[in-house]
């Protein structure tokens, strides 16, 4: 299995998706403009638009498929996007003055995201006095803490390693002991000896993606808001229900090899894990739960200086 957050390893591609056999839009009403990046669970994207979902559920899409994941981040907070696909965590940001609402689960990284360590290394607790790389200030980094949190150790009890998830396997040996990977690199480092200690699967929901969309486009634009979820929910069923054809489908599209598509390590969430999720709990099957868990890792590493109204950040509406 091949699976990719960030695409770079993958050759430049900007690409831009418009709806089969429609017409330009009018001026009072341009199509929804969503960024995304290289990653599963946002796959079913692509399909929607080729498939005419969306326009099935009548809204108009413009997809642009960002090279590298931060893009996403930078084109929504300058407004240049109306919606965009995100890990959780880093929505959190951008909800100043109440700009940035989530509407969608699309999934949970359910094994894809590893913690990989040398073969000596049986248990979490032998990490003790180890150098752990990781992307800090990232979803990575709040993998690596609550590994540590549930196995009774600190950060103090490690040496956290600025390391980025595509250069872990490089680095391992060297700079880091062990680190936060997904794959290819998880392959990579297992062919140099290593083996996952932990998965995101012992954390189901921490990493949780999602499409956020601005209040502005929300306000103005309901039905095709309810729209664009429609038709990513009845995308995502299709892909389950048609693997093979949705693998060399999206393969075109983002120009990956289609053996190199898969949602394998990935809990795809359909309408009835949303509402699930959307609800409140106390672990991390709850998308608030999680947001609180990211949201007092960011306070306390001083990435947000206020703490966000998480209750504005969620809208369940407009669920089918």
């Amino acid at each position: 299995m091949k699976t990719y957050r960030i695409c770079a390893t993958l050759i430049v591609i900007t690409l831009i998706l418009t709806a089969c056999g429609s017409t330009a839009p009018s001026a009072e009403h341009q199509p929804l403009k969503v960024g995304w990046s290289l990653w599963p669970g946002w796959y079913p994207l692509v399909i929607a638009q080729e498939k005419d979902f969306f326009q099935k559920h009548g809204v108009e899409v413009e997809l642009t498929l960002y090279p590298l994941y931060n893009q996403a981040v930078s084109e929504f907070d300058s407004g240049k996007a109306d919606a965009v696909s995100l890990v959780v965590g880093d929505v959190l940001p951008l909800t100043k003055n109440d700009q940035a609402k989530i509407v969608l689960i699309t999934d949970n990284s359910n094994g894809s995201d590893v913690i990989m360590a040398p073969a000596d290394v049986t248990s979490v607790a032998d990490l003790r006095g180890k150098r752990i790389g990781v992307d800090l200030g990232t979803f990575g980094e709040v993998l690596v803490r609550e590994m540590l949190k549930r196995n009774n150790l600190s950060v103090s009890d490690v040496t956290l390693v600025d390391v980025a998830p595509e250069n872990l396997p490089s680095e391992l040996g060297k700079t880091a002991d062990a680190g936060h990977t997904y794959e290819p690199f998880a392959s990579q480092a297992t062919q140099k000896g290593y083996r996952p200690v932990f998965s995101s699967a012992d954390t189901p929901g921490l990493i949780a993606d999602v499409i956020v969309f601005h209040s502005e486009a929300i306000t103005q634009r309901p039905d095709d808001v309810r729209g664009f979820v429609a038709a990513f929910l009845e995308a995502q069923n299709w892909w389950l229900a048609n693997p093979n054809e949705a693998a060399a489908l999206i393969a075109q599209a983002t120009g990956q090899n289609s053996e190199d598509i898969s949602f394998e390590g990935l809990k795809l969430f359909n309408q009835a894990d949303n509402i699930s999720a959307f609800s409140l709990g106390d672990n991390t099957t709850s998308i608030y739960f999680t947001s609180q868990i990211y949201s007092d890792f960011q306070i306390q590493t001083g990435r947000l200086s206020i703490v966000p109204d998480i209750d504005q950040m969620l809208d369940a509406s407009f669920l089918p």
